[in-house]
């Protein structure tokens, strides 16, 4: 289960266009369950497995599989969105809010130029 983890880890350090990768502990995923945008129901589903990754990309970063947001009701929702090249079961990704990218930067202590961050979860 944490071979899984750290295998992943070492796959997205060599993808160009990747970096700051870090594990979310229980407590960044309280405070960005208690502090994210309830439409951004994409950030909620990569909090609820079991392993949440963040990290950042840059645009030499593939483009996403699938769309990022659609309306409904008139609300602008993001869900999740597949990440092949994460192992395990139940992969998603998602783009967290500014405030919670902001606390990302800060909590990791992050030196970005033009990167945004990304969330990634997934089960063994």
């Amino acid at each position: 289960m944490i071979n899984l983890l750290y295998r992943n880890i070492a796959k997205l350090q060599t993808i160009k266009g990747l970096s700051n990768i870090n594990i979310l502990r229980a407590y960044d995923k309280k405070f960005i369950k208690d502090n994210e945008d309830k439409n951004n129901t994409g950030v909620f589903e990569c909090l609820n497995r079991q392993f949440t990754l963040t990290l950042t990309h840059d645009s030499t970063f593939r483009n996403p599989p699938s769309k990022i947001s659609y309306e409904e009701r008139g609300q602008l929702i993001f869900p999740g969105v597949p990440f092949h090249e994460v192992s395990g079961k139940n992969v998603v990704s998602s783009s967290p809010s500014e405030k919670i990218h902001n606390y990302l930067v800060s909590r990791f202590k992050m030196k970005l130029t033009n990167e945004a961050t990304l969330l990634v979860g997934f089960d063994t």
